[in-house]
């Protein structure tokens, strides 16, 4: 799996990403994959612990993949990368994904 996404994101935003925006821009490469909107989802990054929003963690376009990263120590929480070979889904720099429960029959 590293060799498709061996380039290292960096939080410069990139010439081509336009800078960086927040997790909602990234929704919909993540939406495609997961069971429900990511917008939703409560991320808590794995290097420091801190729980945030999805939508509020900085996200960076553009570039090898679509990258979000924690808005207290900048680690990269998530990624998702299309290549030839398929789609990548990296969560590694998350400790967990709270979905909110959805409203159903009792």
């Amino acid at each position: 799996m590293t060799s498709d996404l061996s380039t290292p994101a960096v939080p410069d935003g990139g010439a081509d990403s336009g800078g960086v925006l927040d997790g909602n821009a990234a929704a919909g490469e993540f939406a495609g994959l997961l069971a429900s909107d990511p917008t939703t989802v409560t991320v808590r990054c794995g290097s420091c612990g801190a729980t945030q929003a999805f939508g509020q963690l900085p996200a960076y376009l553009g570039g090898p993949g679509t990258v979000l990263r924690c808005r207290e120590c900048e680690a990269m929480v998530a990624r998702v990368a299309r290549t030839p070979r398929g789609t990548w889904l990296d969560i590694s720099g998350s400790s967990s994904w709270l979905f909110p429960r959805t409203p159903g029959p009792v």
